[in-house]
């Protein structure tokens, strides 16, 4: 049976009925031979839908873009899983994903739109104080790489101004979005991956003075690991310049080849030109009033010597970095046209810069499109790194 059937017979509409009963459902089609927690309750609302699982189960036609590979050598959770960047460049490897998180409703139906599954959403439903460890060992299925893409806000040279201005807190002090990296190092004492794969913005590193950065390399090799970390730009393998932070944290009994290493990456910076589409509907040029403000305000601001200032790509180098905020004006990368006012970039052409396939599947709101791509890891720089560490493993 084609997984768009089971859709319709278990009502697995996007927003209907419970987001989380439609993960418990997603996950147990993906996994349905696992003995855990979700399984199990994943049964149960089944039931409640059809009478017949075994008849659902059997011989599932995954009619997605990304199904899971077929002769799969590593599972992995994949946590604050935006529109899955990890789990496309893990899969490629030969992964399979077992869990995923994600709290961004919209976020949640680009990713299952994709990959057949719903991610679960707060993390902290199953790492919050009223878990025992006991249950949440139940809940998250046995893994050999944990992966997330935790929230960077809170650390970033633009967030932490931001924060600052509004006597707001940042780092770890930031309750919500700060602090969840203790969600991940509970998950982390519990199952005891083999591998912890982390992303962050360049400014992680230095963020309070390092301490940031020390508090959970402190915290990971206490708990049995040892971290490695570099930043790393994607440009040499997607048009972006994109300067971003990885942490890889071994399990300390696996170290028996000495230290990891990143992967070094060679060659000129990729074009932009290379990669946009060739024609572009009007409605993505900029209006006069917004291009005349965008002159205007970087003009006050290079008198100045500082704030953010905005010109047209150079079309023979990397865009810069792409950010969420992208679909407000556009200014960190408009294309040029000849007799026209700069234009921004589609949906598509922000997913190429971070090296999501052709196949992808596009949110149908430029909006959302924008915010989460913007928000993205970049595909081949994960895949890349992972690569490293499997062959690592491996070897």
């Amino acid at each position: 049976m084609k997984y768009t059937e089971i859709k319709q017979i278990l009502d697995l509409k996007p927003l209907n009925k419970s987001i989380d009963d439609n993960a418990f459902i997603t996950h147990f089609l993906q996994n349905p031979n696992s003995k855990n927690r979700i399984n199990e309750i994943a049964k149960t609302i089944i039931a409640e839908r059809s009478e017949s699982i075994e008849k659902i189960i059997k011989d599932i036609e995954w009619d997605i873009p990304f199904p899971f590979p077929e002769n799969t050598n590593f599972s992995f959770i994949d946590l604050f899983a935006g529109i899955g960047g990890f789990r496309m460049a893990l899969q490629n490897l030969g992964g399979k994903c077992v869990f995923s998180s994600e709290i961004d409703n919209s976020v949640k139906v680009t990713y299952e739109k994709n990959y057949g599954e719903f991610p679960f959403g707060d993390i902290k439903e199953f790492t919050g104080p009223n878990v025992s460890d006991d249950l949440l060992n139940k809940l998250i299925p046995d893994h050999n790489v944990l992966a997330a893409g935790f929230p960077c806000q809170p650390f970033s040279l633009a967030g932490v101004s931001a924060r600052i201005s509004l006597g707001q807190e940042h780092g770890f002090l930031d309750k919500i979005k700060g602090n969840l990296f203790f969600d991940i190092a509970r998950i982390v004492s519990i199952k005891q991956p083999e591998v912890i794969f982390l992303e962050n913005v360049k400014n992680f590193h230095n963020h309070d003075e390092g301490n940031t950065f020390r508090t959970v390399k402190t915290t990971i090799e206490g708990l049995g690991y040892k971290l490695f970390s570099a930043i790393i730009n994607s440009e040499q393998l997607v048009p972006q310049s994109r300067r971003r932070f990885y942490m890889i944290g071994i399990r300390n009994d696996l170290l028996i080849r000495g230290d990891y290493t990143f992967p070094e990456f060679n060659g000129e910076p990729l074009k932009l030109r290379d990669f946009l589409e060739p024609n572009v509907p009007d409605i993505y040029t900029i209006s006069d009033k917004l291009w005349t403000g965008h002159k205007n305000r970087t003009q006050r601001n290079i008198e100045r010597g500082t704030g953010f200032t905005a010109h047209v790509a150079d079309l023979d180098k990397p865009s810069k970095t792409l950010v969420a905020r992208y679909g407000k004006d556009g200014k960190e990368c408009l294309i040029p046209q000849d007799g026209q006012n700069p234009r921004k970039l589609t949906p598509r052409e922000c997913a190429r810069l971070q090296g999501f396939p052709e196949e992808f599947t596009l949110p149908v709101s430029r909006a959302a499109a924008y915010h989460q791509f913007g928000n993205s890891v970049s595909v081949p720089v994960i895949q890349a790194i992972a690569e490293n560490f499997i062959n690592y493993l491996i070897e």
